[in-house]
C-alpha cells in the first residue's frame, strides 16, 4: 500500500496562523476545507518564557486561488478537541483546552446563511459533554459519535462517550477500558469478525502521585453491540519487534486496514516524561533547587535538533482481521504531532498541521489518498 501526498498552498495564512499550529478543528463542509483554532508559541519557547497561545480563527482553503481566507471565529479560542466528520455537509467540533482551561462545549458546525450571505461557516449549539475534555479522540460509526480517553476534568481518562446527534440530548457514559488510562489515544470504527467495533491505539498517561508515566502500547478493540473491550495487539515493529508510540498521531481506517501516521518516537517521549516525572517527585529536592532542575533538563531537551526527536515518519498497517503490523514506507511529511485528520471526498483526507519537534508548529496541509489497498 502507498499514499500520494499533495501539500497545500500556505498563502493567506497571517500572522502568527503563518507560523503554523497544532491540534486544530476542522471539517469538509461541501468540497470546502475548514480549519479553525489550534495553538502555536509564536514568539519564544516555554522553558524561554514563552506563551503558547490559543487562536479562534476559521479559515477556509479556497483550492481555485490556492490560498487560506478568514471566515469566522470560534466562541472562544481553543486546541486539542476532536473534530469529527457526520456527513459530506455537517461535522462536530467537541471539547478542547484554552486560555480559561479544559473545556465541554460541543458545536454542529454546517455551512448557511448569516448576515444574508449563503455558504457562512455556522457554529450550532450541541449538548455539552458531561465532562471537561481535551487531547482525547473521536470518531463517527453510523449515527453515533464516540470520544474516549484524553484529559477529563483534568486528570487521564478510561472513559468513553456516546451521542447520536440526530436525536439525543445527552451524552452517555459507556464501559471504561480497563488498561492505562490514554491521553492523545487515536480511535477508528470499522468491522472484527463482522461485528462493529473500534480501535483504540496509543496514547500515554502522564503519571501520578505514585505511579510513573507510562507509554499505552496494547490494541485495543470495542465491540459496540457487546459493550465489551477486548485487546487485539500490540504497537511493536513488525520488523524490529520494539515498542513503537502513537500518541500524538492520527488514524483513519479504511476496510481490514488502519493507517497510522505520525506520533511521537517511543523511547524519546518516555524518557523525557519519566524523568521530569523524577524531579517533581523527588522529596529530597527543596523547591528551588527543583525548578532549576527541570529549567536545566527543559532547556537541554528543547534544545536538541530536530532529528534527535525521531517523530514517526513510518506509514504503519494494522491488519485486523490478522492483528499484524505492516511497515508500508518512510514519508518525511509524516514526522510530525498534533496534526488534525480529516476526510475528504473522492477517498482523500487532509492532515492539517502539527508540530515538527516540541515546541515548533508547521503551517503546511496535505491532501492525502492511500493507493493500491489490497495486498
Amino acid at each position: 500500500m502507498k499514499m500520494t501526498i499533495e501539500t497545500l498552498a500556505t498563502a493567506g495564512l497571517e500572522g502568527n496562523l503563518s507560523k503554523g499550529v497544532s491540534a486544530a478543528y476542522a471539517a469538509v463542509l461541501g468540497d470546502q476545507l475548514i480549519v479553525a483554532g489550534g495553538c502555536n508559541f509564536p514568539d519564544k519557547l516555554g522553558f524561554e518564557g514563552g506563551k503558547k497561545v490559543f487562536y479562534n480563527d476559521i479559515v477556509r482553503y479556497d483550492a481555485q486561488h490556492k490560498r487560506w481566507e478568514k471566515v469566522g471565529e470560534l466562541p472562544e479560542a481553543a486546541a486539542y478537541g476532536v473534530s469529527v466528520q457526520l456527513a459530506e455537509d455537517t461535522a462536530l467540533w467537541v471539547g478542547g483546552t484554552g486560555d480559561k482551561g479544559s473545556m465541554s462545549s460541543c458545536y454542529k458546525v454546517h455551512l448557511g446563511k448569516t448576515n444574508g450571505k449563503e455558504g457562512q461557516v455556522i457554529l450550532e449549539a450541541f449538548p455539552s459533554l458531561p465532562v471537561t475534555l481535551d487531547n482525547f479522540a473521536g470518531v463517527s460509526v453510523g449515527s453515533k459519535v464516540f470520544v474516549v480517553g484524553g484529559a477529563a476534568d483534568g486528570k487521564s481518562s478510561n472513559a468513553l462517550y456516546t451521542i447520536n446527534p440526530d436525536k439525543d440530548t445527552a451524552w452517555r457514559r459507556l464501559a471504561d477500558f480497563t488498561s492505562v488510562a490514554r491521553v492523545q489515544p487515536v480511535l477508528t470504527a470499522g468491522y472484527h469478525k463482522g461485528r462493529k467495533v473500534l480501535y483504540l491505539l496509543g496514547g500515554f498517561f502522564w503519571g501520578g502521585d505514585t505511579d510513573k508515566p507510562e507509554m499505552a502500547t496494547e490494541v485495543l478493540c470495542y465491540d459496540i453491540e457487546a459493550g465489551t473491550w477486548s485487546v487485539v495487539g500490540e504497537t511493536k515493529d513488525p520488523e524490529s519487534g520494539e515498542y513503537f508510540s502513537l500518541t500524538g498521531a492520527t488514524a483513519r481506517q479504511d476496510g481490514r486496514y488502519i493507517a497510522c501516521f505520525g506520533g511521537v518516537n517511543h523511547d524519546v517521549f518516555i524518557k523525557a516524561i519519566t524523568d521530569l516525572w523524577k524531579l517533581a517527585h523527588n522529596k529530597q529536592l527543596s523547591e528551588e533547587e527543583r525548578k532549576a532542575k527541570t529549567q536545566a533538563y527543559m532547556q537541554e531537551y528543547m534544545t536538541r535538533k530536530t532529528e534527535d526527536y525521531r517523530f514517526n515518519k513510518m506509514l504503519r498497517l494494522f491488519d485486523t482481521e490478522k492483528s499484524i503490523w505492516h511497515n508500508a514506507g518512510e514519508y518525511p511529511e509524516l514526522a510530525r504531532a498534533g496534526a488534525t485528520l480529516i476526510e475528504g471526498a473522492d477517498e482523500c483526507f487532509y492532515l492539517i498541521q502539527g508540530e515538527l519537534r516540541p515546541g515548533v508548529r508547521s503551517n503546511q496541509t496535505f491532501r492525502c489518498k492511500m493507493e493500491n489497498k489490497e495486498r
